[in-house]
C-alpha cells in the first residue's frame, strides 16, 4: 500500500485500496445475491481502515442471509461471543421491561460469562453446558442455584431465537434437585418475629417483616415497592418488577391499616425502603436485618426471608384457600407450585381427624403394657 503510485489500487477478495493523490480510499467490488456492489466505505485520513471494509461486506452478506432464510445473523459473526450476546440480551430487557433482571444481570456477570463468555453464541452446545455444570460444582453451588442459572441462560437463546438471532437452541440438561423440606413458621413464631422486628434499630425491619408475612411476595418485589403502589383502600399492592410479572397483590386488612400509616404524608415515587446512600434510592437486600430480627426472636437457624413466602402460602392453605387461589395470591408461575402448599395442609387436617378418632380407643392399660409376657 505504501509503495502505490497514484491512481494505483489493491484488489482483494473485493476489497479494494487506492492509493489517491493525498490519501487512500477504502471501497468495495463484490456481488451479492447477484448483484454487484461497488461503493466507497471511507478514506484513510477519516481513520477508516481495512477492517471498515470487511465489517461492510460482513453485513452485504448478513443481509442476504436474512432475505434467504428469515433469520438474522449477527453482522460480525467472528466476534459475537456469548459476553457480547448478553450485553446486547440485557439491554433489550431493559427497552422492553423484562422481569428479574437484576437476578439476570447477576447469574451471568458471576458466573455464565466468566465460563462461557469467549464462545460464540451460535455455537454453544450441550457439551459446553455440561463442563460449565461440572465446573461451578466445583465451586461448591448446588443443583438449584445451577438450574436458575441455566433458566438465565435458556431466556437468553430463546429470546435471540425469537429474534431470529439463532436458528436453534440447545437442551442445556436440567439437574435433579433433592427434594427440599418445607420451612415456615408456626403463627406464634410469626408474632415473635414481628416483635423482634418492632424493636429493631433499623426502620425497615418491622414493614419488610410486615408485608412478607402477611403477602408471601418475594424479596426483591417488596424492596422494589414505592408509596404509589400501595392501595389500602382496595387492599392491593401493586408489583410492578417481579417473576410472574406485573400483577395486583391482595393483602389483609391489618397490614393495609399499617402501610396507610406508613405512607401517609410521602410522595407518591417514594420508595418504601428509601436509602440516601444507594445509586437506586433504596436499599439492594434485608436479608441482614432479617436475620438480626430471626436471631432475637430465637427462631434458629436456617430462616430466610423465603420462609415467610412458605409462611403465607401455608396460612393460606390451612384456611381453606385452594391452589389456584394460592397460586394467584403468591404469583406463582405453575399450580404444581401451589399444591405442595395445599397438599400438607390436607394431611393436616387428615391426621387431627385421626387423631380425633383414635382419641380414647388407646386404654392405660394397653399403652402403658402389662409387662407379662404371652
Amino acid at each position: 500500500m505504501r509503495k502505490l503510485k497514484a491512481g494505483a489500487s489493491i484488489n482483494e477478495h473485493g476489497i479494494v485500496y487506492t492509493r489517491t493523490a493525498t490519501d487512500g480510499r477504502w471501497s468495495v467490488n463484490v456481488m451479492i445475491a447477484g448483484q454487484r456492489v461497488h461503493k466507497v466505505v471511507g478514506f484513510e485520513s477519516q481513520g477508516y481502515t481495512r477492517q471498515q471494509a470487511e465489517d461492510y461486506v460482513a453485513t452485504l452478506k448478513a443481509t442476504k442471509h436474512e432475505r434467504e432464510t428469515g433469520i438474522v445473523a449477527p453482522r460480525n459473526r467472528k466476534s459475537f461471543s456469548l459476553a457480547d450476546a448478553v450485553d446486547d440480551y440485557l439491554q433489550y430487557l431493559r427497552e422492553h421491561g423484562g422481569k428479574d433482571l437484576d437476578n439476570k444481570v447477576r447469574r451471568f456477570e458471576q458466573h455464565v460469562v466468566p465460563h462461557l463468555g469467549k464462545l460464540k453464541l451460535h455455537a454453544i452446545t450441550d457439551d459446553d453446558w455440561a463442563r460449565y455444570v461440572v465446573k461451578r460444582k466445583g465451586e461448591g453451588a448446588k443443583p438449584a442455584t445451577i438450574n436458575r442459572e441455566r433458566s438465565a441462560l435458556l431466556h437468553l437463546l430463546n429470546t435471540a431465537r425469537k429474534r431470529k438471532l439463532l436458528r436453534d437452541v440447545p437442551a442445556l440438561e436440567r439437574q435433579v434437585e433433592p427434594p427440599g423440606k418445607l420451612v415456615y413458621l408456626s403463627p406464634a413464631q410469626g408474632q415473635r418475629l414481628l416483635k423482634a422486628a418492632e424493636s429493631d434499630q433499623s426502620e425497615h425491619a418491622l414493614p419488610f417483616v410486615m408485608i412478607a408475612l402477611y403477602t408471601g411476595m418475594r424479596h426483591e418485589s417488596i424492596l422494589a415497592l414505592r408509596v404509589r403502589d400501595v392501595d389500602d383502600e382496595r387492599r392491593i399492592l401493586w408489583v410492578g418488577d417481579d417473576k410472574a410479572g406485573q400483577r395486583e397483590q391482595p393483602m389483609p386488612s391489618i397490614l393495609a391499616t399499617y402501610l396507610r400509616e406508613l405512607v401517609r404524608g410521602r410522595a407518591a415515587d417514594a420508595f418504601l425502603f428509601a436509602s440516601a446512600r444507594a445509586k437506586s434510592g433504596r436499599i439492594y437486600q434485608a436479608s441482614a436485618i432479617f436475620a438480626r430480627c430471626v436471631e432475637r426472636a430465637g427462631l434458629g437457624t436456617g430462616i430466610t426471608p423465603h420462609t415467610l413466602r412458605h409462611t403465607a402460602a401455608t396460612n393460606a392453605a390451612h384456611a381453606g384457600l385452594d391452589s389456584a387461589t394460592i397460586q394467584g395470591l403468591g404469583g406463582w408461575k405453575t399450580r404444581a407450585m401451589a399444591d405442595r402448599y395445599t397438599h400438607a395442609a390436607n394431611l393436616s387436617v387428615a391426621m387431627d381427624a385421626l387423631g380425633a378418632r383414635l382419641s380414647g380407643t388407646v386404654t392405660p392399660e394397653l399403652h402403658r403394657g402389662s409387662g407379662k409376657r404371652r
